[in-house]
This record gives C-alpha cells, sequence and structure tokens, in this order.
C-alpha cells in the first residue's frame, strides 16, 4: 500500500512514455515514407536500424547535438542513418521527394500527430492543479517536447517546463532536479518525481532528496506497484492516492 506524501507541494513529471507515447510505434512511422515511394522494407529491421542511429547518435552528439548543432539536423541525422542502416542507397536519400518526406516526419513528431497522452492524464494534472500542488516537466528533450504539450492541450497544467537542450543538462545529473526545485523555490524534501525509467529518473531524484516513482504499464505493472508501492505505481491516477 503506498504511503500518503501529505506534504508534496511539487510534483514533476518525465515526458516519453510518462505523460505520452507514439501514436504508433516508431518504425512504422519510419517506414512509411520508404513503402510510398516504392522501396520496400519490413518494421523489424527499420526498428534494428533506428535503434542503431539513435545509439550512434546519443553517444556522439548527446543532448541532441547541444552546442554542436540544432535538434532538427540532429534528427534529420537520425532518420538518414535508420534508413541507410536499413539498405537504403544513399543516392536516394538526397531525391527531393525522400527529403520532403524526412522534414515531415520531424513536423510530425512536433505535434499531436506523433504523439498521444496517456487517457489518465488530464484527469491526474487537473486532481493537482485542486490541491494547489506545483507541477513542472523534467525531461531529456529538444523544444519538440513543449511543442507536443501545447498540442495535447495540457502545457498550461504546468508551472515550467525544463529542458535538456535549453539548460545544457542531461538526467541523471542531479543537477537538472535542483534548477528545477530552484525554479519553483520548493525544497527537495516537499518534491515528487514521475518517469518511466529507474536510471534516468527514480534514482537521481531520490539521491537529490525528492520522494519519487516509476510508473509502470507493462504486464507486471499491477504486480510491481503491489510489491514495491514506495517505488511502483501502476497508473498515473495513483497519484491521487499519494499526494
Amino acid at each position: 500500500m503506498n504511503r500518503r506524501l501529505s506534504h508534496i507541494r511539487l510534483v514533476t513529471f518525465d515526458l516519453y512514455e510518462t505523460l505520452y507515447t507514439p501514436c504508433e510505434p516508431i518504425e512504422k512511422t519510419y517506414a512509411a515514407p520508404l513503402l510510398r515511394h516504392g522501396i520496400h522494407v519490413d518494421t523489424q529491421s527499420v526498428h534494428a536500424g533506428f535503434s542503431q542511429a539513435m545509439k550512434h547518435m546519443r553517444t556522439h552528439y548527446p543532448n541532441y547535438g547541444f552546442g554542436l548543432m540544432n535538434s532538427r539536423q540532429w534528427w534529420r541525422q537520425v532518420i538518414d542513418m535508420t534508413w541507410k542502416n536499413i539498405g537504403v542507397p544513399s543516392s536516394y536519400l538526397g531525391n527531393d521527394r525522400l527529403l520532403t518526406a524526412r522534414e515531415s516526419l520531424i513536423d510530425r513528431f512536433n505535434t499531436s500527430e506523433g504523439y498521444k497522452m496517456f487517457d489518465e492524464v488530464p484527469k491526474v494534472l487537473k486532481y493537482l492543479r485542486m490541491r494547489g500542488i506545483k507541477t513542472g516537466v523534467i525531461s531529456n528533450m529538444d523544444e519538440a517536447g513543449e511543442k507536443v504539450l501545447c498540442h495535447l492541450g495540457i502545457r498550461s497544467y504546468f508551472d515550467f517546463v525544463l529542458k535538456s537542450t535549453t539548460v545544457g543538462i542531461q538526467k541523471p545529473d542531479l543537477r537538472i532536479f535542483e534548477l528545477a526545485l530552484s525554479a519553483v523555490g520548493v525544497p527537495a524534501y516537499d518534491a515528487l518525481h514521475v518517469g518511466d525509467n529507474k536510471e534516468m529518473d527514480f534514482d537521481p531524484a531520490i539521491k537529490v532528496g525528492m520522494s519519487a516513482r516509476i510508473v509502470s504499464r507493462g504486464c507486471d505493472a499491477a504486480d510491481l506497484a503491489a510489491r514495491y508501492p514506495g517505488q511502483y505505481i501502476a497508473s498515473l491516477l495513483d497519484l491521487t492516492k499519494i499526494v
């Protein structure tokens, strides 16, 4: 059973897979332009190609290329590398139609066309507002994250949105959590962070002195929440039982 945290004055959230998720599998979205232009690929190969591209870019150009390129240039490289990884010839990538398709892909993930929020999100945000609890976002993201929040109609619920590309610091660096706390003048003890990743969200939040929960929506979510109530929740709705 979750212990109620009646002292909480601030709840911060991660974005991806916490507040929203892709409307369809990424590999399906990335394959669609190729299929439309007669380049036959299977989604399993696209999934592997995308994973390889993301790993390369995050390793060599972390934080969306912060200080080296803008995020749109970063995503262009991800898309080109994904397509190259699955065998699309380099000569095809310069085709005007594919260049246009690449820009459309980037634009798609700047809006609610690319993402959908989890059903419980509006209810939870309204509950926190009703309770007078401040809310914010701490996320490793570029400017697209905040645009998506606007398109989903929930940006106004947040007192701040802390983007890693704005401050030049990524989770799990404790400093990004400290910046969030100082943004609203709330001590760590009075704050709760919610995300979907133990290493990126739960562990650093605890280290900085905040309370934290991991939202787990997998098939074992209820079991995890029951066995580790101080660490996991099965839905953001569980926050209404905690704060």
